[in-house]
């Protein structure tokens, strides 16, 4: 019996120990488990910030520079305001012309009739023109030294005083105004000289005009002095403007009427 019982324990001592070897083996499978869980788990948790943060830093950078664009182009029309900011001048805008002028000129608008001035074998004989006024408007300074003054006829029609050589006779367009509109320029009540003749390009429309450079040499009502006309043929308009200045005006007065003149835009429809 003896024999017997130190067999079985033997025997179970066997178990014992082969199962104890045994167990030890299972721990580095989850230790390689472990191990390799955080590689695959790394890639899928990074990606995911970075691609929703990437469409909002594209959208950003395209915003910038199209809130930015229309601003810095309405910058740079704001000097074409020119004097009209700092109070000097004022700018006249009517249907026909723009332009500016002094700001402590006096203006005024008035419609009076036109007349025609006809050169034949006999002298020059004037005549109301059939159906035409003119809008007559004139911006002068308060001494009476300068002035500056516009004449529009709504017509197609050439109004323009001719002589026998078919030439426009361009002291009767100025004595119309400055001197006795009902005689001709080359009658006792009026008389101008012309200086020069030349083109002159119109800011607004693509035709010129005609500058005429004048000195008044008779008595008319004004003072003697000196002034510039420009006449403009357009489409559908025909137009006189004239900057006059008298005699004791100082330089700066004779580059006003350059200033103003640049000034002149036409409507493109005249």
């Amino acid at each position: 019996m003896t024999r017997s019982t130190t067999c079985a324990v033997i025997l179970v001592l066997a178990l014992l120990v082969s199962s104890g070897c045994t167990q030890p083996e299972k721990v580095p499978d989850k230790v390689t488990v472990s191990s390799v869980v955080p590689e695959s788990s790394v890639p899928v948790v990074i990606p995911s910030p970075d691609l929703t943060g990437s469409p909002e830093m594209t959208m950003l950078t395209v915003t910038v520079p199209v809130t930015t664009a229309p601003t810095s182009r309405a910058t740079t029309r704001v000097p074409t305001v020119r004097q009209s900011v700092s109070g000097e001048y004022v700018r006249y805008t009517g249907p026909d012309y723009s332009v500016e002028y002094p700001a402590g000129w006096s203006t005024s608008v008035s419609r009076l009739p036109l007349n025609e001035y006809h050169h034949t074998m006999r002298g020059c004989m004037v005549s109301p023109a059939y159906n035409l006024d003119r809008e007559f408007r004139m911006y002068s300074a308060p001494d009476g030294s300068a002035f500056f003054y516009s004449s529009i006829v709504n017509t197609e029609r050439d109004i323009w005083p001719r002589n026998l050589r078919g030439e426009v006779v361009y002291e009767d367009i100025i004595n119309s105004v400055l001197g006795n509109p009902d005689s001709c320029a080359n009658s006792p009540e009026g008389a101008f000289t012309i200086a020069g003749i030349s083109q002159v390009p119109l800011d607004g429309v693509s035709y010129t005009g005609v500058r005429a450079d004048f000195g008044k040499i008779n008595g008319t009502g004004f003072t003697d002095g000196t002034g510039t006309a420009y006449v403009v043929t357009g489409k559908e308009q025909r137009g006189v403007f004239v900057f006059y200045h008298t005699s004791e005006g100082s330089g700066a007065i004779s580059s006003l009427g350059d200033y103003i003149f640049g000034s002149l835009r036409m409507d493109p429809g005249f």
